[in-house]
């Protein structure tokens, strides 16, 4: 009893959680389940739309305000249109082409993206030089110093090496700085360095140490980063309008279908169009939603 009285006093529940953690959970979580509300609730009006029967009932449910209402009946036929109606602005790449575009280009430059930065970064971590601290001191600077009006003078350099409408533009994804380069950098640091000692007690070479030692312990958070990377560049049109156009993905061919729609008069299958464009990266967050939520920890050697 005596003790009950005592933590109650000190402002904490029979369970030892103070009171203010509890009031501060109570309100993050009444946020967040808002905010999901919020964007369930535009899926759910984007399928809506997507399952009209044409678009005068499209124009109809409009006038009379009632666009968030059930089809009836629905008409999934508006999907195999999304298919075969939408095309780029100049009409040379259909829907299926845009999404070959969109998953070679944001795999590709995902994967370039991380991959390096992880190379260098371990580097910086476990190979300690006056050469690597000033790598890793201007990266500080550069991503602390703000950058504007530079996509003239990019869109010319693109042009200059040939990279505009072209694959191998996918080279400029590899990067150093910025924020993946913050959070590759944390993760090799959480890396006890007695790792790479006992493989090169054994025998092992630097690469041996890299790929087959250092490597798989940070694979789960490179993962990570690389979905969350992933999900960004697939909904990335701006880069597409500005230097790849000839290779247009489905963020871009969204903003070109929106258009010709306009004047097509398939509101519909648009809408179709965009549920149908969200389901890879919904279905890879959906698969990987623990990886990428999960906090991963290291240390101590294991005997």
């Amino acid at each position: 009893m005596e003790k009950t009285r005592k933590i109650r006093k000190n402002g904490r529940n029979r369970h030892g959680k103070s009171v203010s953690r509890t009031v501060v959970y109570a309100v993050a979580f009444t946020l967040m389940a808002l905010y999901s509300l919020l964007v369930l609730y535009f899926f759910v009006y984007g399928i809506l739309i997507s399952l009209k029967q044409n678009q005068n009932v499209f124009l109809a449910d409009q006038r009379n305000d009632t666009l968030f209402s059930l089809p009836n009946p629905p008409n999934f036929g508006n999907y195999l249109a999304a298919f075969t109606e939408w095309t780029n602005i100049d009409g040379k790449n259909s829907f299926l082409m845009m999404l070959w575009h969109s998953i070679w280009r944001t795999t590709s430059s995902s994967f370039l993206t991380w991959f390096t930065t992880a190379l260098v970064c371990y580097v910086l971590v476990h190979y300690k030089s006056k050469f690597t601290n000033f790598l890793y001191v201007l990266g500080l600077f550069v991503s602390m110093l703000p950058l504007y009006g530079g996509q003239g003078a990019q869109w010319r350099l693109y042009h200059n090496l040939h990279l505009i409408n072209s694959p191998a533009i996918t080279v400029v994804s590899i990067t150093l700085y910025g924020a993946h380069f913050f959070y590759m950098y944390a993760f090799w640091k959480g890396i006890d360095h007695s790792y790479a000692e006992a493989a090169s007690i054994d025998g092992a070479n630097h690469y041996q140490i890299l790929f087959r030692v250092m490597l798989p312990q940070v694979l789960p958070s490179i993962i990570a980063l690389f979905i969350m990377q992933f999900i960004t560049a697939w909904n990335d049109y701006e880069s597409t309008a500005a230097y790849m156009t000839e290779y247009p993905n489905l963020a871009y061919g969204t903003y070109a279908f929106s258009v010709m729609s306009s004047y097509a008069g398939n509101i519909p299958a648009y809408f179709a169009g965009v549920m149908l464009s969200l389901l890879p990266v919904l279905a890879l967050f959906v698969a990987f939603q623990n990886t990428i939520m999960e906090k991963v920890y290291f240390g101590g050697l294991k005997g």
